[in-house]
């Protein structure tokens, strides 16, 4: 298989990949900076930015040009301390896991292969009911998460917003693949909760002594079943990415209940299928593109 992946270079991706890799299947990775990816892989390493976007359209361009892909799996993620914004104005949590994955996904549909694989890491953070530390989703108005200045129920200190930009960021990336299963049914399109994985860098952008911190305390505060590991994670990301047993994945959740993987239903608002169109239509214009 040739597998594109993003979020390859530390954390449970590279373990996927690295998995991946030993099976024999060909990678191509993005990444900020491609010799971070591991040479024992024989991957492709393309430069990729998700923080701009023509860095984004390079990329794509690059693969347009390649071998069909028959998996796309969208694995990178950012977590900030207080809201940032990026040089496009756009809120940058959102922009980062939401609107530049949204912007590879639809330039590099025309490009997947038949029955090819679509990948996006969510969260359990994304659904209220989980309970989780991070503030939960109000909502999935790409405008108001793009644009939290616009938002009327932006909480008001600043860990909350920046912890409910990453969870809101999760919900769009699981109702992207909902809507992907719905617009394209010859795809088999999936999410993916890795559980709490400590010690990824998922939290870097808070610094060393408080993503250090986070990678010790929140496990304690974690359900036991939802804490998980670089290697159980890794393992099961690789198993949606190239396992025959989800090939015919039409918008599943897939959560780690260490030590499982399991199929459930995500939260309430990312079932809302009018709502999962929307953000979709929505997250096109802002981004400018035409429609799918």
């Amino acid at each position: 298989m040739h597998i594109v992946m993003t979020g390859a270079t530390s954390g449970f991706g590279a373990n996927a990949a690295a998995r991946l890799a030993a099976a024999g299947h060909r990678l191509t990775i993005g990444a900020r900076r491609p010799e971070a990816v591991d040479a024992a892989w024989e991957a492709r390493a393309l430069p990729l930015d998700l923080d701009d976007f023509a860095s984004v359209d390079l990329f794509a361009d690059a693969l347009a040009a390649g071998p069909a892909i028959d998996a796309l799996v969208l694995n990178a993620g950012l977590q900030t301390a207080t809201l940032e914004t990026t040089a496009a104005g756009h809120e940058r949590t959102f922009a980062v896991n939401q609107l530049a994955h949204f912007r590879l996904l639809h330039r590099l549909l025309p490009h997947l292969a038949p029955g090819a694989r679509v990948i996006l890491t969510g969260s359990g953070t994304h659904d209220p009911a989980e309970k989780t530390p991070v503030t939960p989703p109000a909502h999935a108005r790409a405008e108001w998460l793009a644009f939290p200045d616009r938002d009327p129920t932006l909480p008001k200190s600043a860990r909350s917003r920046a912890f409910r930009a990453y969870s809101s960021s999760k919900l769009a990336n699981i109702m992207t693949a909902r809507e992907v299963a719905r617009r394209r049914p010859d795809l088999s399109a999936m999410s993916f909760d890795p559980g709490y994985v400590p010690w990824t860098g998922l939290a870097r952008a808070s610094g060393t002594i408080l993503s250090t911190l986070a990678s010790l305390i929140l496990p304690l505060l974690m359900k036991s079943d939802r804490k998980s590991s670089v290697e159980l994670s890794g393992q099961y990301l690789a198993e949606l990415a190239a396992d025959p047993a989800y090939a015919a994945a039409q918008g599943d959740y897939w959560s780690v209940r260490t030590p499982a993987l399991v199929r459930i239903a995500p939260s309430e608002l990312a079932r809302d299928d009018a709502a999962c169109a929307t953000l979709w239509d929505d997250c096109e214009a802002l981004l400018g593109l035409a429609k799918a």
